[in-house]
Formats: C-alpha cells, structure tokens, sequence
C-alpha cells in the first residue's frame, strides 16, 4: 500500500473504534468523513457531504473516508 491508502487504512480502523465518532449522539444513524483522525463532516447524503468535506479540507474527495455510525442497540451481540 502506498501513502495514502496507509492513512486511509489508519482513519477507518480509528473512526471504527473512536469513542468521539462511534458515542456521539449527533453521529447515531449518520455518515461521518474523516480525513487525518478528524471529523470533516456528518450527514446522510454521501455525495454532498464528501463534496463538502473534501473543499473543506482542501483533500481530493477519494483520499477521505466514510464510515456510518450505528444507531445504539441495532448491533447485535455474538452469543
């Protein structure tokens, strides 16, 4: 993997587990973009909202990365 995909690889796997993404009551049921460790945008049409962040950031669009955030208790526990 190159560069970016590395940091790519790096921000999902934080925004996955980040207590500030996934326990944020404004994230519940939402796209979040991330760019860096940071959240660039939350909202629920993808295309508009990565359009955003990416001018936001001054980052080309496929350098950032969605993740949806659950909504609490739709997760189901492995028994």
């Amino acid at each position: 993997m190159n560069d970016s995909e590395n940091r790519m690889a790096e921000d999902f796997e934080w925004a996955r587990r980040a207590p500030e993404v996934q326990q944020n009551p404004e994230h519940f049921g939402k796209l979040v973009v991330v760019h860096g460790r940071r959240v660039l945008g939350v909202g629920r049409h993808r295309q508009s909202l990565v359009a955003q962040a990416a001018a936001s950031a001054q980052v080309p669009a496929e350098q950032l990365v969605v993740v949806l955030v659950p909504r609490p208790g739709l997760v189901e526990t492995p028994r």
